[in-house]
């Protein structure tokens, strides 16, 4: 398969090419990459007719990963890029509160 990215273009088989460059409209970008990863997920097996994998999980995986091998949020935020504890601990499956007790 690394043959395949050193060659031109035109001589790369259409189930390998790519259907978006740079300067595609960011919706076809995400629908080029979005169908990609649907394809990779069915040809390795993680997706099934039973049980769909989507972008979003593979990012919840690595999220719940970092946290289980540092122990810290932010590892997670950082490592993600994201800004927000908040969102760092949904993706890792974390239940916390902030200020106050709970209900």
């Amino acid at each position: 398969m690394h043959g395949i990215l050193a060659k031109p273009s035109a001589q790369i088989p259409a189930p390998y090419r790519l259907v978006a460059s740079a300067t595609s409209a960011p919706n076809v970008v995400q629908s080029s990459v979005g169908a990609g990863f649907g394809d990779i997920a069915r040809r390795s097996g993680l997706s099934t007719r039973a049980r769909k994998v989507e972008p979003r999980d593979i990012t919840r995986y690595v999220a719940r990963k970092i946290l289980n091998e540092t122990g810290q949020l932010s590892e997670v935020a950082r490592h993600l890029g994201l800004s927000s504890l908040d969102v760092a601990a949904g993706l890792a499956d974390l239940q916390w509160h902030t200020g106050g007790d709970a209900a």
